[in-house]
């Protein structure tokens, strides 16, 4: 069962464009985390709850990191690639939520095998299309197993790194436990400082996109998928 969370429209349009640093990862596949908890202690709530509290405290945590629940786009009028998370999106927002069961998986296993089943874990993470723009920045699926439950989330790397991933996890984790501490500090910022550029700037951006991804807003034509997804699969 797949369910969007979607937040409230802000009060103005709101769209970061890339910068030369970010361009680079329009074409590059997405994060992938997984979190395994363990039930052995019987100490879980009850899926149903879980996944209610999962739900509430993503929608709490995405008002404070906006362009999570965005779409990276292009804009042909320009030849940016941006995050689009304003009320004018005509594709709408939010992040994919998918609920799952896979009994026949057994959580305190998959976590203790010295050698992880990457297929298995490959499983419990959504997919999320960015062959394409508009793309998703973000998916989650939760996924009750025999004896625990995995949480998997995969993200648009021009949108976030590993640890700015981490952080919004972390972020995640501590609106879920009810810790007040986390909504009332202060937000993370999206404004990008200025990078030092020679003049003409804002077209370097341009033809650094254009370098690795010359077909947008199709990305599968990329450079990166021509020369060395073949060798990661």
């Amino acid at each position: 069962m797949a369910t969007t969370v979607k937040l409230a429209p802000p009060e103005e349009d709101m769209v970061l464009r890339l910068c030369a640093l970010d361009v680079p990862w329009v074409v590059v596949p997405p994060i992938q985390r997984v979190l395994l908890f363990d039930d052995a202690g019987g100490q879980l709530p009850p899926f149903p709850f879980l996944v209610g509290s999962l739900r509430a405290s993503l929608t709490a945590t995405l008002a404070r990191f906006p362009p999570l629940a965005g779409r990276v786009v292009f804009l042909p009028s320009t030849g940016d690639a941006a995050i689009d998370c304003s009320a004018s999106y005509s594709g709408g927002g939010g992040v994919r939520f998918v609920v799952a069961e896979m009994d026949d998986a057994d959580a305190r296993k998959l976590a203790a095998d010295a050698d992880h089943d990457v297929d298995a874990f490959r499983a419990f993470t959504p997919e999320l299309q960015t062959d394409a723009l508009p793309a998703e920045v973000l998916a989650v699926r939760v996924t009750r197993l025999k004896g625990g439950v995995a949480v998997g989330v995969a993200v648009h790397h021009a949108v976030a790194d590993g640890r700015s991933l981490w952080r919004f996890l972390e972020a995640w984790a501590g609106a879920c436990r009810g810790d007040d501490a986390v909504l009332v500090a202060a937000p993370p910022t999206f404004d990008l400082p200025d990078v030092a550029l020679p003049a003409g700037g804002e077209e370097l951006v341009r033809s650094t996109l254009r370098k690795y991804a010359p077909h947008l807003p199709l990305v599968l034509a990329s450079i990166f998928h021509h020369y060395f997804l073949p060798y990661m699969s």
